[in-house]
């Protein structure tokens, strides 16, 4: 097997970090291996947003628990009232890819750049996940108030599509889940 399939099959997502920050040759190996990612007609409609700065993280990381623990999705909830639960599990690095909506998809654009990101670091030891809850709460007016309070701003008119935390594993990475082989159509 190759370098990249190996990279590609050992990265997980990881929940344990350690407060170690990743450096800024690492982090712009992996913005650029994002910014080679496809997109629809070469748009590139994509921003990244690296947020380092540990008290932004933490105040963001607040803003976000505080919607699980208001949404509507019992779940969302439940997981937010855990003793020690952390949204962005105390990642010193998250990086988020907002993009322009006008472009002709903007969403699949910046999420196919944050997989290039997600593999870019796993190529370099470096673990991330994925984190939904950034994109859940800047789609509530609340959240976007808190957004700009805090000083997170994207450029005009961009909205976040897709965003991980990164950091450098406190532990192993986990053994992979078992995958859905009954998900493959081949047609001769």
């Amino acid at each position: 097997m190759n370098e990249t399939l190996t990279t590609i099959l050992r990265r997980r997502s990881v929940r344990v970090y350690r407060p170690d920050a990743v450096a800024q040759v690492e982090l712009d190996r992996m913005l650029e291996a994002g910014r080679y990612a496809p997109s629809a007609m070469n748009q590139q409609p994509w921003h990244f947003t690296a947020i380092r700065n540990p008290e932004l993280l933490l105040k963001l990381e607040e803003s976000c628990k505080s919607a699980f623990l208001e949404s509507n999705v019992e779940a969302l909830r439940e997981v937010a009232k855990q003793e020690g639960f952390s949204v962005f599990y105390h990642a010193p690095l998250m990086v988020i890819i907002s993009g322009d909506p006008g472009a002709i998809a903007a969403q699949y654009d910046c999420t196919l750049a944050m997989e290039n990101t997600m593999l870019a670091a796993a190529s370099l030891g470096i673990g991330s996940c994925w984190t939904h809850a950034v994109m859940m709460f800047h789609a509530t007016e609340k959240g976007k108030a808190i957004f700009r309070e805090l000083g997170v701003i994207f450029p005009e008119g961009y909205q976040p599509y897709a965003a991980a935390v990164f950091g450098w594993p406190a532990e192993p990475y986990p053994e992979a889940p078992p995958k859905n082989a009954d998900c493959v159509t081949i047609m001769d």
